[in-house]
């Protein structure tokens, strides 16, 4: 099967801002804080945009056909990963996700496994990611309650290139001023336990869930550098593996067993691959399907990203 553009879906959370607006991003509703580049989810679907699956959701054509996803995939599995772009003109919540485990006993969900790749970010931006020191339960519920979590938690600045890697369970959060690719398991569950008292625009608090964030988090400090991570191998964990693509003239790709996803960060190129081609800028993506017998190429110059799912 040949290559595919997906539709992204966008969500307009409180916190979001208006750069992706720059991408050709154009949402129903403003702020834009995220755009689901690639998801095949119940929160968030995207439309294929080209060939035989032109109109159909991407949930929809991995039922029907599993192996656009790999030669294994099952038509009653989930979509192993999503894709986002993130603007966060405020912090997000400070917050922990679920590993598997707990995630499917008590949320009929995979649990979240997540990468960030920087893109760009205000002088002063940073993120919260793991605790400084091993602390207690009790120390970390006291935290929650005096309003003092940051204090405990270890402190990064970011600059472009940046990228941190966040394991399950791992208490992080989005410092206001980032704008990044973020590549996850295919989950939608977050546990928060701080939100800066904002209200939504029905003046509405955010719901906490402060009793499951005990119950998941790492208390421990963790190293945020990412698995595999080697020159422009920017992850390459148990769940994903994500390569950056600086292109100065052509890039060679093919198929191993696995759908790859192309995500264009800036530039400009033609992708070919059969009789299909499309123009890539920033903002466009490109699903290469995993029985797709033909090479792809790339050319022109810009930066990309190249996300598929480790087969173990």
């Amino acid at each position: 099967m040949l290559p595919f553009r997906l539709k992204p879906v966008y969500k307009n959370y409180l916190w979001g801002g208006t750069r992706l607006l720059d991408w050709d991003k154009i949402p129903e509703k403003m702020p834009l804080a995220e755009s689901w580049e690639l998801a095949a989810h119940k929160d968030g679907d995207n439309i294929i945009l080209d060939g035989i699956l032109k109109g159909l959701t991407l949930s929809e054509s991995v039922k029907k056909f599993p192996e656009i996803v790999s030669s294994s995939f099952k038509p009653a599995q989930r979509f192993p990963l999503m894709v986002k772009l993130i603007d966060s003109k405020q912090a997000l919540s400070i917050q922990v996700h679920p590993d598997d485990d707990y995630a499917l006993k008590f949320e009929d969900s995979p649990g979240k496994i997540e990468m960030w790749y920087a893109l760009d970010c205000l002088p002063d931006a940073c993120i919260y990611l793991g605790f400084k020191r091993k602390v207690t339960r009790e120390e970390f519920n006291n935290a929650i309650i005096n309003n003092t979590l940051p204090e405990l938690l270890q402190k990064f600045h970011v600059k472009k290139g940046d990228t941190f890697f966040i394991p399950a369970g791992t208490i992080h959060e989005i410092g206001a001023g980032n704008l990044l690719v973020e590549v996850q398991q295919n989950s939608n569950i977050t546990y928060r336990v701080y939100d800066f008292a904002r209200r939504d625009s029905d003046g509405n608090l955010r719901e906490l869930h402060v009793n499951k964030a005990l119950d998941v988090a790492n208390l421990d400090p963790i190293n945020p550098e990412p698995p595999g991570k080697s020159g422009n191998i920017l992850a390459d964990c148990e769940n994903f593996r994500v390569e950056r693509v600086y292109l100065q003239e052509i890039y060679h790709g093919k198929i191993n067993n696995c759908f790859k996803f192309i995500l264009c960060v800036s530039g400009l190129a033609k992708f070919e691959c059969g009789d299909f081609q499309c123009e890539l800028k920033q903002g466009s993506n490109i699903f290469v399907p995993a029985n797709c017998e033909e090479p792809f190429t790339l050319n022109g110059t810009g930066e990309f990203i190249i996300t598929s799912e480790n087969l173990q």
